[in-house]
C-alpha cells in the first residue's frame, strides 16, 4: 500500500513538473515572439524619435572606460543626430554624429576634424545606423536573436552578417514599445551601453535639424 502510494505520488510530481516545464516554454516562446515583434514594430511605426541619452563604455572586466550624455533625434529614413555634451567646457560644443540621408559625418571639435563617410558604406561599421533603416535591412543584414525578458527589459540581439563589420552583436532592449537601451560588443571585449530616456515619437523636426555644416577651422576628412 505504501508502495502504491509512493508510486502514485511519484507520478503526480512528473506530472506536475511536466506541467511547469510546459508552462515556462510556452512563457518562453511569448516572449521571443513578442521581443521581435516590438523590434518591427518599432520601424512599421515609429519615423521620428528624440530622447536623452547616457553612454557608457566598460571592459572586459566591467571597468569604465569613458562616460557620456547628450541628445539624440532620428527621422525615417536615413537621417539621425548624435549631439554629445562636452563635460569639459559645457558652454562650448561637444562631439557629433550626424547623417543627413546621404552621408554620416564624425564631429571632433577637440581635434578640429570632420569625417565624412557615404551612409550606403556605413551600416557595417556605425550599428546605430540600423535604427534609421528600413524595416526589410533587419533581415537582409542581420540574424536575429531574442533573449526575452531581463531586468524588466525585452532583449534582441542583432548580429551583422557582413564578416567585416566593425562590432560582434546589438543588442536593443525594449521598455513596452519603447527603445530603451542599445548595447554594443566590438571585437576587443569592451561594450557600449546607451540608455535613452525623456523619449518623444513622430513629431515634427525642423528640416535643419540633420544638416551637417563644417564648422570654420575645421579640416574635412573624406573617407
Amino acid at each position: 500500500m505504501n508502495m502504491m502510494s509512493s508510486t502514485i505520488g511519484k507520478n503526480m510530481m512528473f506530472r506536475s513538473v511536466s506541467v511547469l516545464l510546459s508552462l515556462w516554454l510556452v512563457l518562453v516562446s511569448g516572449s521571443v515572439q513578442a521581443s521581435e515583434k516590438m523590434l518591427r514594430a518599432f520601424f512599421d511605426n515609429v519615423q521620428t524619435l528624440q530622447a536623452s541619452f547616457t553612454q557608457r563604455v566598460e571592459d572586459e572586466q566591467g571597468s569604465t572606460l569613458e562616460s557620456a550624455s547628450g541628445m539624440f533625434y532620428l527621422s525615417r529614413p536615413g537621417k539621425f543626430r548624435w549631439d554629445y555634451n562636452n563635460l569639459d567646457e559645457p558652454d562650448l560644443p561637444g562631439q557629433k554624429i550626424v547623417a543627413d540621408g546621404q552621408h554620416l559625418f564624425f564631429y571632433d571639435p577637440d581635434l578640429e576634424q570632420v569625417s565624412r563617410r557615404s551612409l550606403s558604406n556605413a551600416l557595417g561599421q556605425v550599428p546605430s545606423l540600423l535604427l534609421v533603416q528600413e524595416v526589410s535591412s533587419l533581415d537582409a543584414h542581420f540574424s536575429i536573436t531574442d533573449y526575452g525578458l531581463t531586468d524588466g527589459l525585452s532583449w534582441v540581439a542583432l548580429k551583422p552578417k557582413d564578416e567585416d563589420a566593425g562590432y560582434q552583436q546589438l543588442m536593443i532592449g525594449f521598455s513596452g514599445k519603447d527603445i530603451h537601451s542599445l548595447l554594443l560588443y566590438d571585437g576587443l571585449g569592451n561594450s557600449t551601453k546607451l540608455t535613452l530616456s525623456e523619449l518623444k515619437t513622430n513629431i515634427d523636426f525642423r528640416s535643419s535639424r540633420f544638416d551637417f555644416a563644417v564648422p570654420e577651422g575645421a579640416d574635412l576628412l573624406v573617407e
